[in-house]
């Protein structure tokens, strides 16, 4: 199975001998599955996700990759014979709500990324924690497909390559209708805030371990931008996140701007005066403080609002004299924050070596 490293926040990827069973993390699974320590134990060299602080395990993630000759007779109603991605061990502590949301695009990288058909999972409804998932999975379009004949676990299911419902929505992510009409635009981000609000979008100046999982807005896929833009995206529009030059850079801001990923807009809300409507608004899912956000409607007497999913992080950037040259950006008094044609948003993606039908399908 192929498998991502990912350069910031707190999942790691760790061999099970790396991992300490005795972590009382583990003692539900241990009281649900009998045979647990003995499979965990064999599965030495193997890999999960793992996520760890001063309080011991805070989350755990193993997966495999299964193939057409997989039996299936365990469950009431088997699975018909087709690639799949199962998430075979899955828990997260109580506490972890936005940190859910990180592991579910984990998972759904994955499955992107080794080419499978469906996800599964098999869980027991028993304890808060698997409730908690179980929500997560219906959110993310996981539908219950049987149970587990030997166990009574239930079996949910996830189809790739799917517009599961009306868009957006979380049940389709990643991806994207490629038949629906829609606006482009791309959105300056402050230079601040990128990285706390788009962790996978880091750039090389800047050092992952300033960026960790306690910041809880950088686990949540739906992102919440406020700021004092002039353009106006509505639901299912497409953004591309424009960061400007570092502070410290020295290099020629057409140089050191990049283009980072897009995202697809879930809410739009322009010239909020008050306080009480920000904060109702954007609840945890942003980085700004109180002060902050206290200090920009102090400023500019209002601020706008901007909720989407981040879809996408580019592996190649796109640099600013790319939008100079192509046309995109008329001249260096064009501001970024910009709408641009779909044609202008395709050359984006080529420019960053995306494949624009993983995503939009």
């Amino acid at each position: 199975m192929e498998l991502k490293s990912y350069d910031v926040l707190s999942v790691k990827q760790r061999k099970f001998s790396e991992i300490d069973l005795d972590d009382m993390f583990f003692d539900t699974l241990k009281t649900d599955y009998p045979e647990f320590s003995s499979w965990f134990s064999k599965k030495g060299k193997e890999t999960a996700f793992v996520v760890n602080n001063d309080a011991g395990i805070q989350a755990f993630l193993y997966m495999k990759v299964e193939h057409t000759d997989e039996d299936y007779s365990q469950f009431i109603k088997p699975l018909s014979p087709a690639k799949r991605l199962k998430v075979g061990t899955f828990k997260i502590t109580l506490n972890g709500r936005y940190l859910g949301e990180r592991f579910f695009r984990i998972i759904l990288e994955h499955a992107i990324i080794n080419d499978v058909e469906e996800i599964y999972v098999t869980i027991f409804p028993k304890r808060d924690e698997q409730k908690l998932l179980i929500n997560f999975m219906e959110l993310f379009g996981f539908e219950l497909y049987t149970n587990n004949k030997d166990t009574d676990e239930l079996v949910y299911i996830r189809k790739m390559k799917t517009i599961i419902e009306e868009e957006p929505s979380l049940k389709n992510y990643p991806y994207i209708s490629s038949t629906l009409e829609r606006n482009y635009y791309m959105l300056a981000i402050d230079t601040l805030y990128h990285t706390k609000l788009i962790p996978d979008s880091i750039i090389r100046e800047e050092n992952p371990n300033e960026f960790t999982s306690d910041i809880t807005a950088a686990n949540a896929i739906q992102k919440t931008y406020i700021g004092n833009y002039r353009i106006s995206p509505q639901p299912g529009d497409i953004i591309i996140y424009y960061r400007a030059k570092p502070a410290g850079d020295n290099r020629p801001a057409k140089y050191a701007a990049t283009l980072t990923g897009f995202g697809i807009v879930s809410e739009g809300h322009k010239r909020i005066s008050s306080y009480e409507k920000v904060n109702e608004l954007v609840s945890k899912r942003t980085v700004l403080t109180q002060k902050e956000i206290k200090d920009k409607l102090a400023k500019n007497k209002t601020v706008n609002i901007l909720k989407f999913f981040d879809v996408y992080s580019f592996k190649v950037r796109p640099i600013r004299n790319f939008l100079l040259e192509s046309g995109i950006l008329i001249s260096n008094r064009d501001y970024p924050s910009k709408k641009i044609t779909e044609e202008q948003f395709d050359m984006v993606l080529k420019e960053a070596k995306f494949n624009k039908k993983d995503i939009f399908i």
